[in-house]
This record gives structure tokens, sequence and C-alpha cells, in this order.
């Protein structure tokens, strides 16, 4: 699956302010990051992780593509939360020279979710390494309905569209991590 989206960091006003302004449904998923010692993975643009959602586990792999905005998403269900992941089993998810992986740690997100045609909102609010940040995610299949909502949201929280750009939670994961494990 190819993954688009939009980011936008918000304080916590503006997240409250964006979950008063719809209806949304909200679940909590935590993410296990796994990567290699020397953090070789990241350094390749590839994120491993294990999603828990609802008791059931999932392990997911995010690949670089040629449009900014994208990444490939590859996901295979398993039956247990592991320490450690196997190359084996990282190229037997997405064809390449994967090495084996350990778990670096865990980020929960308390996510809402509203969607509209062509697309979702995805307002999260994060917990990893003692911090707590904001974010909204516009995932979509239609750009065109995904920039009417984030006009909308741009104009409702005072934000200028140029915000539309934020690191993931890996990246701002890893920068914690980075400062927990110097």
């Amino acid at each position: 699956m190819i993954e688009n989206e939009f980011k936008i960091m918000l304080t916590e006003a503006q997240y409250e302010k964006l979950l008063s302004s719809r209806d949304f449904s909200t679940v909590t998923q935590v993410n296990y990051y796994y990567d290699t010692g020397d953090l070789e993975m990241s350094a390749r643009h590839v994120t491993v992780r294990v999603r828990e959602l609802g008791g059931n586990f999932y392990l997911q792999m995010k690949l670089p593509t040629e449009k900014a905005l994208s990444r490939v998403e590859l996901e295979r269900e398993l039956e247990a939360l592991p320490e450690t992941i196997s190359g084996e089993m990282l190229n037997s998810l997405a064809q390449g020279d994967f090495p084996d992986v350990k778990m670096l740690g865990s980020l929960k997100t308390t996510r809402s979710v509203w969607k509209f045609d062509g697309g979702e909102i995805d307002l999260d609010k994060s917990e990893y390494f003692g911090k707590v940040d904001f974010e909204v995610e516009i995932e979509f299949t239609n750009e065109q309905n995904a920039r009417k909502v984030l006009g909308e949201i741009t104009e409702l929280l005072e934000i200028k569209p140029s915000a539309e750009v934020c690191a993931g939670k890996i990246r701002r994961f890893l920068v914690e991590y980075k400062n927990q494990n110097p």
C-alpha cells in the first residue's frame, strides 16, 4: 500500500480545538520501534515497527518512494510482541537485504479519527520517553479533497499552510532515543 499524508505539529490548545470541532472516533495504539544498534534502518529511511492495536500485533515496514508525500507500507500480523525481528522475516515482507533488528522502545498514541471522502484526519496525542506531543495527519487517496480539508484545518487553527510538513513519529522518537542513549 502507498501511504499519502500531510502532517502538522500542533500545540495542546490547537489539538483540543480541532478535537472539539468534529465527531472523532478514538482508539489507542502502541508502536514498538526496531532498528540495529547503529540505527542502520533509520539511515536507510526504513521504519520497522510492531503496532499493538486491540490486543493484536502487526509487523509494519515503511519504505521510501520517489514521491515526497508517499511511502510504501507493508504489514503482517504477528502472534506476539518480539524483542528482536530477524532480517529473514523482514526480507520475506519486503524484498531487500535487511539485518536483524531489536526493540528500541515504544510510543503510545491516542488517535482520534474523522473520515472524509478520499481520506481521513488522524488527530494524535503521542507519549514516548516522558514526552507528549500532538499532531494531525491527513491521510488520503484523493489529494484534492485532502487539500480542502487541510485548508479548513489551517484556517480553524490559524496555522500557516506551509506548516504542513513535520517530522514523523519515528523521527521524533529517534531524537529522544538518542538523547536517552548517547
